[in-house]
């Protein structure tokens, strides 16, 4: 039942990243629903959980989006890892946790597609694409971030429990 939820959740972030995400623009930013989806459900489920949920749905994004396959599972992995990473280390607040880790796994995101944008020979002008761009889609997956948590937490709890595996 989890791997269907996991795929429901990373088809439709998908899907609504590259058809309605761009519309909900505020100030220059917009919602990267696949990395509030696949952060939200590393925080819910683990980090393992969400590196699978990560890469899936970055491959999915590849498909979807111009640019070389497998940068955008890799940026989305590296998102998951820093947010496991957070919910490991450090023993915040659990109101807290979330905007903290949605703004970081989003800031960890776009510099590794900053970085191989540089790396392919795009120009890349980094400190204003940080202040115009990054900033603030970093800000509006912060204050997302709780909701997307509460829905995932709310969607795993449905689920039927797994029965612990006979010794």
């Amino acid at each position: 039942m989890r791997a269907a939820l996991g795929a429901g959740v990373v088809i439709l972030a998908v899907l609504l990243q590259v058809t309605l995400a761009p519309s909900l623009s505020v100030a220059g930013a917009f919602p990267n629903l696949i990395v509030l989806a696949v952060v939200g459900w590393t925080l819910v489920a683990g980090a393992g959980s969400g590196l699978r949920w990560a890469l899936a749905g970055g491959l999915l994004l590849d498909l979807a989006a111009p640019g070389p396959l497998g940068l955008h599972a890799l940026a989305l992995a590296m998102a998951a890892y820093a947010a496991g990473w957070c919910q490991r280390s450090f023993h915040a607040e659990p109101l807290l946790l979330p905007f903290a880790t949605g703004a970081l796994a989003t800031v960890v995101y776009n510099l590794v597609l900053l970085g191989a944008a540089d790396t392919l020979g795009q120009n890349v002008l980094l400190v204003p694409v940080l202040q115009s761009w990054v900033a603030p889609a970093a800000l509006y997956d912060a204050v997302l971030m709780p909701a997307v948590v509460l829905l995932l937490r709310g969607l795993d709890a449905r689920l039927p429990q797994r029965s612990a595996a006979p010794r």
